[in-house]
């Protein structure tokens, strides 16, 4: 049975039922600037890559198995944003300890409750994987789930998930990228869903040869309450913004910085950090991963 391999559906499909309808896609390319995600051809943009992939198609037509033409799909420019997905979590409190310790704890891999409803249908939630529900029998078991228990990660042109090595350029080979663990699928969970979480601040940064320009997106910050604590390898951040709202975070630097030369500035719609390098050498990440 073939795949569609048009923008946002990806549907098994059969011939004889493939009618002018049948598939909704995006005729458009994807587009990610300042923090924002989204398709050229539609308005919708939206912050996190699990929301962007659930940007649904603004035109119909019938499915398509053709293979993409290299200079045609997927050609946004990703060489000045680095979007690490889901975004990071406010941590409880102010507390240096506690941002630390948050900032190099692992992900934790959430699993279905035992004896959870499932409904028929439902796709594995896991990073590169998107397996349908048919039964227990059939999509419960140990190891049938092939996925990527890290982020994605989008720097200069280039695409990846944190947790393995492969890079690509283009988009559709990025989600081909083959999860580097297996487990169980995920089609409940037990964890809040992120995509609905509020109180966070989405970040970004691009780099010169001597310096990291990071900015933390936050209307209305109080500059008398807000602060940002600068080390060699960690970057703490307190921000109290909006009417009243405090963003906490820590940042275990990917290489090591000159708290000396480095410094914040608080604009009218976000906290923009300079970094100052200690070596030259270009950036892969804004933060290292110990797991690596």
């Amino acid at each position: 049975m073939p795949r569609c391999t048009r923008n946002a559906c990806g549907q098994d499909y059969e011939e004889a039922a493939n009618d002018p309808i049948s598939c909704q896609y995006h005729p458009g390319k994807p587009e990610f600037h300042e923090g924002l995600k989204g398709w050229t051809c539609c308005k919708p943009r939206v912050h996190s890559f699990d929301e962007f992939m659930d940007i649904r198609g603004c035109k119909l037509g019938p499915h398509s198995s053709e293979p993409k033409h290299k200079e045609d799909p997927f050609k946004a420019d990703l060489t000045k944003y680095d979007d690490v997905l889901p975004e990071p979590q406010a941590a409880a409190a102010p507390s240096t300890q506690r941002l630390a310790a948050a900032a190099s704890a692992p992900e934790p891999i959430d699993e279905d409750p035992e004896g959870v409803e499932i409904p028929a249908g439902a796709k594995c939630k896991r990073n590169g994987c998107g397996a349908a529900y048919v039964s227990g029998e059939e999509s419960c078991q140990d190891e049938q789930c092939q996925f990527h228990p890290g982020k994605a990660l989008f720097h200069e042109g280039n695409k990846g998930w944190t947790c393995c090595k492969p890079r690509v350029t283009e988009f559709d080979e990025f989600l081909r990228i083959a999860g580097c663990k297996t487990g169980r699928h995920l089609f409940v969970g037990t964890q809040p869903d992120t995509k609905v979480q509020a109180d966070k601040c989405r970040h970004d940064y691009y780099q010169s040869g001597s310096s990291v320009i990071m900015s933390i997106y936050a209307k209305k910050i109080d500059r008398e309450s807000s602060w940002v604590k600068f080390s060699p390898e960690m970057l703490l951040v307190h921000l109290v913004y909006g009417d009243g709202k405090t963003y906490d975070d820590g940042f275990k630097l990917f290489s090591e910085i000159d708290p000396s030369r480095s410094s914040c500035e608080f604009l009218s719609t976000k906290a923009e950090l300079s970094l100052a390098k200690k070596s030259m050498a270009s950036w892969p990440a804004l933060e290292r991963n110990d797991d690596n």
